[in-house]
């Protein structure tokens, strides 16, 4: 099955205006369908890899998402088709109820009220907070709070979802929810992060960038089993943490038992 390139960068070069370079030429193409995850040391140049994807920053390079051009005419359909979900979700989150946040997109776009409506409850259905629309993000948890951001972007039906850490400041309840979240939704996934455990168990593929560079671009479990390499880019597993490769790794119970 043929399937489309959903990110396609050639040769990316950015630097900011005060002179620090950021991107050094970076090349990377994303299938439709894939889940990757960027891990890499602070300064890697990760995040502003993440604001070209949308046109929030312009760089010197090619940049196409699923073949439309990142440039001024194509930016309102490049937004509806890529779904950026910041670190922060205060970032995120700033009307004064669930509905309005998450239909402030669909509202954007020109849909009908009804479909508006039917976009909203869509969204936080499938990030699992369904009838919170009334509800003030100010009085949600964390947890809740993540899972509405992602549903601002969902709300617009992208094609590709962008995550910026996502998995920081949850509890490892959350965060093992969340990830189930993820994992469930069929959709090309980017994720940027830090946390190695958590690529592994969301991502097929593995970019490590280093310096405004890419380091090193493959399957996930041969990256994150090779110390020497995360090493070398100032990466480590957790303590106790040993990537199995896919097809042989036990299920979730099974892991509990050896502790």
């Amino acid at each position: 099955m043929h399937h489309k390139k959903a990110v396609e960068i050639k040769d990316l070069r950015y630097a900011y205006p005060d002179g620090t370079i950021a991107l050094r030429g970076i090349d990377l193409t994303i299938e439709e369908g894939e889940s990757v995850g960027i891990v890499g040391p602070n300064g890697a140049g990760k995040s502003t890899l993440l604001l070209h994807l949308n046109g929030i920053l312009t760089g010197h390079g090619e940049v196409r998402i699923f073949d439309l051009p990142v440039e001024k005419k194509n930016l309102r359909e490049i937004r509806r088709r890529v779904g950026l979900v910041f670190q922060d979700p205060d970032d995120q989150l700033f009307s004064p109820t669930v509905f309005d946040d998450v239909a402030f997109g669909p509202i954007n776009m020109g849909l009908s009220q009804e479909e508006v409506e039917v976009a909203v409850s869509r969204a936080l259905d499938d990030v699992g907070i369904a009838g919170m629309e009334k509800r003030s993000a100010y009085h949600l948890s964390y947890g809740q709070k993540k899972r509405a951001s992602i549903a601002t972007v969902l709300s617009m039906n992208p094609d590709l979802l962008v995550l910026d850490e996502p998995s920081s400041n949850l509890d490892p309840r959350a965060r093992n929810e969340f990830s189930e979240l993820l994992q469930g939704m069929r959709i090309t996934k980017i994720l940027v992060t830090h946390d190695l455990p958590f690529v592994f168990e969301n991502c097929d593929r593995v970019v490590i960038m280093s310096g405004g560079k890419i380091a090193a671009d493959g399957e996930a479990f041969s990256i994150l089993s090779d110390e020497k390499l995360l090493s070398e880019h100032g990466l480590e597993l957790p303590y106790g943490f040993y990537p199995v490769p896919r097809d042989t790794a036990p299920k979730p119970h099974d892991r509990e038992l050896g502790n």
